[in-house]
């Protein structure tokens, strides 16, 4: 569950500083690819024949051609009449930084939201994966999933919401969720504000080219080195596509664990997600690369 979008992508020959991108900052190479956090999780796992079912919301005044491109896989997708889908302008500086400006698309109230995942068959799932979306609606989704399966596994990955959201809000989502995973600005907010809520959760914390860690519910921690990707094109996507990789190899682990300790294929649920990672890594766009 997340955004579909389209992402307008560019590149600027300014080197961003802490303060951002600055003034007139002059943007070449511009192009439209398809995007958005689940849009690009779906494309992955299609690459590694995981059957998925997509959950997002949609404006109908541009959304066919996504449609199209989904290949009628859309059924859990809510249109909403009169309405654009979300956008990302996306401007990448030579040192690989990135700044973002997405619009999130269909404003849609949280009842309308929950009736729709109500109606999804999370019983019949095995994983749930919750990718960015905007916070009300990543609680209801979550507890929805729990609460009318409590054997799924659900994954939460709160991306750019993650330090917009308060300790109440962080937590109610916390709570259905079972493995978290972020990147290491998003998992320290998300520590900081619920310094015990983590507790029990499994925690997979990237940092760009930086080792992967891992820390397991039982307190132990993993750290799984990034190797060399070359080239670097891009790194528009890497995440969800990362996370993408993650899904099939965590559905394995958890068919061939022994009381439900899938935890001890930590290693290899990383690693796949790590290539998954360099492979989008090597191209331009989100959904453009290959297995």
């Amino acid at each position: 569950m997340g955004a579909v979008a389209y992402d307008v992508i560019g590149k600027t020959d300014k080197v961003f500083d802490e303060a951002g991108p600055g003034l007139n900052c002059k943007v070449t190479g511009q192009q439209e690819f398809f995007g958005g956090c689940a849009g690009n999780i779906a494309y992955g796992l299609s690459l590694l024949k995981t059957p998925y079912l997509l959950l997002s919301t949609a404006g109908s005044e541009d959304f066919r051609r996504y449609a199209q491109h989904l290949n009628h896989q859309s059924d859990g997708i809510l249109t909403i009449k009169g309405a654009q889908c979300a956008k990302a302008n996306i401007i990448t500086d030579p040192n690989g930084t990135q700044f973002t400006a997405f619009s999130p698309g269909p404003e849609i109230d949280i009842d309308t939201w929950s009736v729709h995942v109500r109606n999804q068959a999370f019983e019949s799932l095995d994983l749930f994966v919750c990718a960015p979306f905007p916070a009300p609606m990543m609680q209801a989704a979550l507890r929805i999933a729990k609460t009318k399966n409590e054997n799924i596994l659900t994954v939460w990955v709160p991306g750019q919401y993650a330090d917009g959201m308060n300790a109440t809000e962080l937590n109610n989502a916390a709570l259905y969720c079972d493995v978290l995973i972020g990147n290491a600005h998003e998992i320290a907010h998300i520590r900081k504000m619920l310094p015990e809520g983590l507790a029990q959760k499994t925690v997979i914390e990237t940092d760009g080219a930086r080792p992967v860690r891992a820390h397991l519910t039982d307190g132990n921690q993993r750290t799984l080195p990034t190797p060399k990707v070359s080239p670097v094109v891009d790194p528009t996507g890497c995440g969800d596509a990362f996370v993408a990789g993650i899904v099939p190899a965590l559905l394995k682990a958890l068919d061939e664990s022994v009381d439900g300790h899938w935890e001890t294929r930590i290693n290899d649920i990383v690693r796949a997600g790590i290539a998954q990672a360099g492979r989008c890594l090597t191209q331009r766009g989100s959904q453009t690369y290959s297995r």
